[in-house]
């Protein structure tokens, strides 16, 4: 099942692209708390030198390539991280592990100025031949491990990679995609071919990908108002960060929780496919506990319907979250327009009434019921007690959220046999 939970841990794991990766190493991130999570086991590193493509292949145990089909059969999760272009300068904040000049080369010279070029110019179904090999590797993963679930990273070059990789799928395979992020890389939906945007409209029906794009860094462009998208476009709230900085994550912002910051159509589509993903992990679990042919124990229902309380929760709270932020820009917006209307109605009245005394345009004002606390003051209150409102639901949620969870510990902590078979479950 799906051992990353949230915005953070998923970035974290993005990141892991541009380190040197080594084979049957465990693979891990850093949670919104700080503790550190195990994702899986590096089973395969590539390193195409002549096509500038770096992917690594993770599964949830060491399983390479050259494994029996039995083995690889026992393969139930997959993660393809596919990395991005080597920095042309050496010892760059963007210079991972590849510094040799060809890799620069083929990354940039040979891949990211010509789709560039093409993506500003309305695209066009010629691609690179790095995008066709990420192609390749994605097929080919999926077909060494016939029975895993496929998540899919990239950043920047290998955003690209990772979108074109996606969409160059059998519309067959698509449902094996259980999830796909792509970070801070250009739109290539205008690259591909009719065949491949009918695979991407498929494939986002399925509410499984995201593309990120944080629009104070200029490398991802393409993404103009009502441009499709290969997955669902999550504008990030971000920070203002150094170009090199802000390209690689600087700006993103996340909440304690470990969602990141985004609008109320980002936040909703986020929350949606976490409480999917968690429910589909829950019913695995429902699966696996009556495998035996017996009926559930009365410890198993109890910790599996807390278990489905916690997800739609956390769901309805992060929804909830995007709510708030969005009321917060509306609220914001209508006390700026309020000052300024307070600001021309006093200019107006100071031109038109110029032999007044400042009192009297004031009391003229006030007779005609245009004072600054009616068109200001009321305003920011009524903006302000909505905001508590909104506020007091979410910690509503807060409080149900730490009801449901010392529910479940209490619940593992009485049934021992029943925390094994969890921790079996996530070992």
């Amino acid at each position: 099942m799906n051992r990353v939970n949230t915005d953070i841990e998923r970035v974290n794991l993005a990141r892991k692209e541009y380190d040197a990766l080594e084979l049957s190493k465990v693979v891990s991130v850093s949670t919104a708390n700080g503790d550190r999570k195990a994702i899986g086991i590096v089973s395969q590193t590539i390193n195409k030198e002549a096509l500038g493509e770096q992917s690594f292949i993770i599964t949830d145990k060491y399983t390479p390539p050259t494994a029996p089909i039995t083995e690889r059969n026992q393969v139930k999760e997959l993660t393809i991280l596919y990395r991005g272009s080597t920095a042309p300068t050496p010892g760059s904040a963007l210079t991972p592990f590849h510094k040799d000049s060809l890799d620069v080369w083929m990354d940039w010279g040979q891949n990211d100025i010509p789709t560039a070029i093409q993506i500003a110019n309305g695209g066009g179904s010629t691609v690179t031949n790095q995008l066709k090999s990420a192609a390749i590797t994605l097929k080919q993963a999926m077909k060494t491990y016939p029975n895993a679930q496929v998540y899919v990273y990239g950043h920047s070059l290998g955003s690209m990679n990772a979108q074109y990789a996606i969409a160059d799928l059998d519309k067959k395979d698509i449902k094996r995609i259980s999830g796909g992020f792509f970070y801070q890389g250009p739109n290539i939906y205008s690259n591909l071919t009719p065949k491949q945007q009918d695979t991407v409209k498929a494939l986002n029906a399925l509410d499984r990908l995201f593309n990120f794009v944080d629009r104070k860094d200029l490398v991802p462009i393409g993404y103009g108002v009502g441009d499709p998208t290969i997955g669902h476009l999550i504008e990030i709230d971000s920070k203002k960060a150094g170009m090199v900085e802000q390209h690689m994550w600087g700006g993103y912002q996340f909440d304690k929780e470990g969602n990141i910051l985004t609008n109320k159509e980002g936040s909703l589509q986020l929350a949606k496919y976490a409480t999917a993903q968690q429910l589909a992990a829950i019913n695995i679990m429902r699966t696996s506990f009556t495998k035996s042919g017996g009926g559930l124990s009365s410890s198993e229902e109890i910790f599996l319907d807390a278990a489905e309380a916690l997800a739609i929760t956390q769901g309805m709270k992060q929804t909830i979250q995007g709510e708030i932020r969005d009321l917060k820009d509306v609220f914001d917006k209508e006390i700026e327009n309020a000052e300024e209307l307070w600001r021309d109605t006093l200019s107006d009245a100071r031109d038109i009434g110029s032999h007044l005394s400042e009192s009297e345009i004031h009391a003229a004002l006030a007779w005609g019921g245009a004072t600054e606390p009616k068109i200001v003051i009321d305003t920011v209150q009524d903006c302000e007690k909505s905001l508590v409102e909104a506020t007091k639901i979410e910690q509503e949620y807060d409080k149900l959220l730490e009801q449901i969870n010392e529910a479940i510990k209490s619940q593992l902590k009485t049934d021992q046999e029943l925390a094994k078979q969890i921790g079996s479950m996530y070992g």
